[in-house]
């Protein structure tokens, strides 16, 4: 092998890291150079005494016929998922050439090759990685079925000095996915607000929104979203929208409120916070938070009568009442008697320990019911 050809393929390696897409190009490196018929990488869990494949990546040619290879070979059937058979690296790593030699006489391993056979794929060489105690990363390398050649030296100095960074390439991808794990979550929580939340920079690009922003930017007739930048429909609104995030985004430690939009025709409030910096060299960005002023609440029966207490009945009473019906209003739309509505109403009352239908709505209008909304996105 060439030695430089290590340093060469390196960059598109560790690219694998942040594009999972990658490793094709990567392992086809590999399966050139050494010219190979097949290179995968399996992460692999053991399970008492089986190894249980977690995840695995293919060359671009075992992935375009990958059902084939599930079917035949990366399968439970497969002898080397089995530790009564196979060897797992007792070191921090290990190079199996001689797989052919030492398992000749195993029927699960002759039955493994004539299956490998049926792929077009003959010899093998295995690097196997100790990741923890129950974990193993395995490079399974096969040569093309005609052609005979063992494995080399070389090939297997190789190996070894490519394990460092398969370990840190796979490394660095588990961690890239559990971050972005947390951002999925962390997204998918904020979107049960009933209050928007975007990410901007100091010009007003938008790099982040929750459910209810979207829908609020959607449905604003002082708000909308320009390319990627958020624009205000009256001049005078975007200075002061300009000005607010501008601020939040130089002023550390501080609250910008501001409100866009004519009092009588559904302003839109905004609070804007600075966020903190990755780093010192990062552009600020700025949170803003968006509240519609005439926003009827999202109370949900279901959630009134778990929280309160209340009957069924109650809890409709209650969502009504703190959306502005009168109990005669109320009474008149169900078709009931205002003096039923009344003795409802009062034992409401005693469930939640007040004396006034403005501290209900109070009690029920800062539940979190009235806080979150109630479809999941």
């Amino acid at each position: 092998m060439h030695p430089e050809f290590l340093q060469q393929m390196l960059p598109t390696f560790y690219k694998s890291a942040e594009q999972p897409g990658n490793w094709c190009q990567a392992l086809d490196l590999i399966k050139n150079e050494m010219q190979l018929g097949s290179v995968v990488v399996q992460m692999l869990k053991r399970d008492g005494n089986r190894l249980n494949q977690q995840w695995v990546v293919r060359d671009s040619t075992s992935t375009e016929h990958a059902e084939a290879h599930d079917c035949l070979v990366n399968n439970a059937d497969n002898p080397r998922l089995d530790l009564s058979h196979a060897r797992m690296p007792m070191a921090e790593s290990i190079v199996i050439r001689n797989e052919c030699r030492s398992t000749a006489q195993v029927p699960s391993f002759k039955a493994l090759r004539e299956r490998m056979q049926m792929l077009g794929l003959g010899r093998p060489a295995i690097l196997g990685v100790q990741l923890g105690e129950d974990r193993n990363l395995c490079m399974i390398l096969h040569r093309r079925y005609d052609d005979t050649r063992e494995f080399s030296e070389d090939q297997e100095r190789f190996l070894h000095l490519l394990t460092p960074h398969l370990k840190q390439t796979v490394s660095l991808a588990e961690k890239i996915g559990r971050l972005e794990a947390r951002t999925e979550f962390l997204s998918q929580s904020l979107d049960q607000f009933n209050t928007g939340v975007v990410v901007l920079d100091r010009q007003g690009g938008l790099h982040w929104s929750n459910h209810c922003a979207r829908q609020i930017i959607q449905r604003s007739r002082h708000l909308s979203l320009s390319g990627k930048k958020l624009r205000c429909a009256a001049n005078g609104d975007q200075r002061l929208f300009a000005e607010l995030i501008d601020r939040a985004g130089r002023e550390r430690g501080s609250r910008f409120v501001g409100s866009i939009g004519a009092a009588w025709d559904a302003p839109l409030q905004l609070l804007a916070l600075p966020m903190p910096a990755a780093d010192s060299a990062a552009a600020p960005y700025v949170a803003l938070y968006l509240s519609e002023s005439e926003v009827k609440l999202n109370l949900q029966a279901v959630d009134i009568v778990q929280l309160f207490g209340l009957t069924p009945a109650e809890a409709k009473l209650a969502i009504a009442l703190c959306e502005g019906d009168s109990v005669t209003e109320y009474a008149a739309k169900l078709g009931v008697a205002v003096g039923t509505v009344r003795v409802q109403l009062k034992s409401i009352f005693s469930k939640l320990g007040v004396h006034r239908q403005p501290e209900l709505v109070r009690i029920i209008g800062s539940s979190i019911s009235a806080k979150t909304l109630h479809s999941l996105n």
